[in-house]
């Protein structure tokens, strides 16, 4: 009898928050809903933001505020959200290297993503591509392999910093092939590719929206997709193990919403399913598909599987280079 009623106990509690959860599901959002984004404007997370909140702004019949937060390698932005309410009012939108690689490198940060935060929904994605200047007169990955193996020859490549996706994927791709590459770390993204085009630096790896401008007016040359698919607006472009036959692993740069730990699991799918209507039913997808950007839209389990498999496998590629920033 004391186990029947036990166990009676358990359901008909599980019964009692079965309707709380729906109706937190069904209210949300009954105010302003805001994003912050740990860095400042006109990044992929930024950008990504602020075309989701038009969209669910419309949807929700609630405004939803993208505020920039920058500082401290994205420490500042993404403490705030941590500190928050986790009522699902407080967001942040995040790129891949604050979830999966500044871990690694900032093994002193005041938060751990994998316990202070809860996954929404992973945003939308970008490739990095491989850039090189003009005139190298380089026509394919094969072509720079073989000039940078020449006896005295070393070759540059430019990074938005230390630890940035740029520098892990042309140290990876260095590595696959037996080559030495000098690292010019850069301040920003503009001026790492811009120094490519103005030919003081000979190569990059480059997210395809920041390269884009330079690509269609010829300033670089591009030769190949970092990533295992090719990129739906550069079709006819390769990806780098089909040029080379070798494997590298993906260098996408993706962002997702992340919210305070403790956020109920039915107000993140909430807006994860909101999110995806919004890709799927109105203009977003193909406003940023023009820059190069693969809207996705996931579910929080979806994001979290993504979290933990690119975690995983930039501590491996950082362990293998021996970094550590802190």
């Amino acid at each position: 009898m004391i186990k029947k009623t036990a166990l009676a106990i358990v359901a008909t509690a599980l019964l009692n928050t079965l309707p709380m959860a729906q109706a937190q599901q069904a209210d949300f959002p009954q105010g302003p809903v805001r994003v912050i984004v740990p860095y400042g404007a006109g990044g992929s997370a930024d950008i990504l933001a602020r075309a989701i909140s038009d969209k669910l702004t419309q949807l929700w019949g609630q405004t939803v505020i993208v505020e920039n937060k920058p500082g401290g390698i994205g420490t500042i932005g993404i403490m705030s959200v941590v500190k928050s309410k986790a009522d699902g009012y407080t967001l942040v939108s995040v790129p891949v290297s604050d979830l999966a690689v500044n871990p690694h490198l900032y093994k002193k940060r005041s938060f751990d993503v994998l316990k202070d935060l809860d996954p929404v929904s992973q945003v939308g994605s970008v490739p990095n591509v491989l850039i090189t200047n003009p005139a190298l007169g380089l026509q394919s990955p094969a072509d720079l392999i073989k000039l940078a193996r020449q006896t005295g020859q070393t070759l540059t490549y430019s990074s938005p910093g230390v630890g940035s996706q740029a520098h892990l994927a042309a140290e990876v791709f260095a590595r696959k092939h037996g080559l030495t590459l000098n690292h010019i770390p850069y301040n920003s993204v503009s001026a790492a590719i811009t120094d490519v085009a103005g030919g003081h630096v000979d190569l990059m790896f480059a997210q395809l929206p920041s390269a884009l401008g330079f690509i269609q007016g010829k300033t670089v040359t591009l030769l190949g997709i970092a990533a295992q698919q090719r990129s739906p607006l550069l079709p006819d472009t390769p990806t780098l193990t089909e040029s080379t036959g070798e494997t590298y692993g993906d260098f996408i740069s993706w962002s997702g919403l992340m919210a305070p730990a403790g956020t109920p699991i039915a107000i993140r799918e909430k807006i994860a399913r909101d999110l995806k209507h919004v890709m799927d039913n109105t203009d977003l997808n193909r406003v940023l598909a023009s820059s190069g950007t693969v809207g996705i839209g996931s579910t929080p389990q979806q994001l979290d599987a993504a979290i933990r498999e690119d975690y995983e496998r930039y501590g491996r590629i950082i362990a293998d280079l021996k970094l550590a920033l802190d």
